[in-house]
């Protein structure tokens, strides 16, 4: 009963976060929501910080131990896989992280970003913490695969396609219905996914601006 308690907890937080966002949604609501005290979620998860990372590792544990097989399965096979290869490993390894919650891509997405955009950076510190070993091997991957650039320039290089991801799937039920009255269709998230890759990998081949590397060039 005390296991089934906590998953409905966390349901019930996955659902307000995605309706209301990190900030709006309150323990009373996610209390109200799961049926269940203040005293249940104190002691399931002790704060409302710890509600949210256990949101977080919902999705990030099953995604990295995935990434991470298939990323040692694709090199014993292929010693030199591309670009697309690898952004492909990810999309697939995110799909299915994602696909037992309904909430799916879109909450994920918007985690991610109030991980940035938290003033305590609080979240963002404990996702570095926890996950930075998975995505330090992906990215160096994908490093060696891309354009030669800085350390600097890569860095931003990595946050500005990250960026990108944002707003289509963030809030890919807005724009389906965009395309839907544009085009007649809606494109499901999986879709959207695999049209970031060829955008990401161009973005990761792509050589630095001449001011990037020479800012003095400007003036």
């Amino acid at each position: 009963m005390s296991k089934a308690t906590a998953q409905r907890i966390l349901n019930a937080a996955a659902e307000l976060f995605m309706e209301k966002g990190f900030e709006a949604a309150s323990v009373r609501d996610i209390t109200s929501r799961a049926g269940v005290n203040l005293a249940a979620v104190n002691y399931h998860f002790g704060s409302r910080q710890a509600l949210i990372h256990a949101v977080a590792d919902r999705y990030l544990q099953p995604l990295c131990r995935d990434l991470e097989l298939q990323l040692d399965d694709c090199l014993s096979h292929d010693s030199d896989p591309e670009l697309e290869d690898l952004l492909e490993l990810l999309v697939s390894s995110t799909l299915r992280a994602v696909e037992p919650d309904g909430s799916g891509v879109n909450l994920f997405m918007r985690l991610l970003g109030y991980a940035y955009s938290e003033v305590s950076g609080e979240l963002r510190h404990y996702l570095l913490e926890q996950y930075a070993g998975t995505f330090s091997r992906f990215l160096g991957l994908l490093r060696e695969r891309g354009s030669k650039l800085s350390d600097n320039e890569f860095f931003w290089r990595c946050h500005f396609l990250l960026s990108a991801c944002f707003l289509p799937l963030s809030n890919h039920a807005i724009l389906t219905e965009i395309e839907e009255a544009r085009f007649g269709g809606a494109s499901a998230v999986e879709i959207v996914l695999h049209r970031l890759i060829p955008v990401l990998a161009a973005g990761l081949r792509a050589e630095p601006d001449r001011v990037s590397e020479k800012p003095e060039q400007l003036w």
